[in-house]
């Protein structure tokens, strides 16, 4: 039963204080308390706030208007919970936001009447080791990417799969993604669509030095072992960098060595009942309908 729900949003968004103003006189017609992420005070309704990281405390279900990088950020709040995360997008279709503005209402309607579906989606695991310790250990629903910055030379990377040693090669980085993420950033450098609702752990080196080295798939219980050659720093600043879901960051130093593996968080998204992973493709990807007319 929902009865208190949290409400994530992105803020630049021109449409989305009036969405957030019939969203709360919606919630509150149906006798539902929110409470609104701290960094919409002033944009949101009066109501209760608290931070990103206390947004799934006590709510039975987490609101994220905007876009992808909205709903990432939710998740990011909601942690290990399980609480349901409903994106809605605010301006074109998302791959993780599919319900439209317009669908909200009815969409809400079926989650308060306990008609809708859920998916956990599998979340990927960096763990870094310097000098034989662990110095940072995160987790995205994403993609955990290895990157140099712009004024950075290429970078040296050595790769296991387990203890089976797979690759020395010369890149501008590496996206190791989840199912969910095969659509974001890992699509965009030639990585392969995975269907979210499976486990594994996707490699998509980015601008490789050589066609020899290609995407790979690995099963979910496999861990993948990278070994970082690079110069430490360009004008006094570490050139590379492990970044989560494009939210979090983390200087890495030559022969840091990053261990990814399928996290134990899961993610509860609500999934809309009007379209399929294959539509929302369609229609994100512009993908024309070539089958023969009868």
């Amino acid at each position: 039963m929902i009865k208190v729900v949290g409400v994530v949003a992105n803020r630049r968004k021109p449409a989305v204080k009036d969405i957030l103003e019939k969203l709360f006189a919606w919630l509150s017609k149906k006798g539902i308390s929110a409470i609104a992420w701290d960094e919409l005070e002033g944009v949101v309704p009066e109501c209760d706030m608290c931070s990103i990281d206390e947004i799934g405390e006590g709510t039975d279900l987490v609101i994220a208007l905007g876009g992808d990088g909205t709903l990432l950020t939710a998740a990011r709040g909601v942690g290990d919970r399980l609480t349901p995360i409903l994106g809605v997008n605010v301006g074109s279709l998302g791959f993780l936001t599919e319900i439209s503005v317009d669908e909200i209402e009815e969409a809400l309607d079926e989650v308060v009447k306990g008609n809708y579906r859920y998916e956990d989606r599998m979340n990927i695991q960096a763990e870094v080791i310097r000098d034989g310790k662990t110095v940072g250990t995160f987790t995205a629903l994403n993609d955990m990417v290895i990157n140099k910055g712009a004024l950075s030379r290429v970078v040296e990377l050595t790769m296991w799969a387990d203890e089976h040693f797979l690759a020395v090669y010369i890149a501008d980085g590496l996206i190791v993604s989840t199912p969910t993420g095969s659509t974001a950033y890992s699509l965009s450098a030639g990585g392969p669509i995975v269907n979210p609702m499976m486990e594994a752990v996707i490699a998509t080196p980015i601008c490789p030095h050589t066609l020899a080295v290609r995407p790979m798939i690995l099963a979910p219980e496999q861990m993948l072992t990278v070994e970082l050659w690079s110069g430490d720093s360009v004008h006094g600043k570490p050139e590379i960098k492990l970044t989560g879901d494009g939210q979090i960051g983390f200087d890495l130093l030559s022969k840091d060595k990053i261990k990814f593996t399928r996290s134990e968080r899961k993610t509860r998204l609500v999934v809309s009942g009007y379209r399929s992973f294959y539509e929302v493709l369609k229609q994100k990807l512009k993908w024309g309908d070539t089958r023969r007319k009868s």
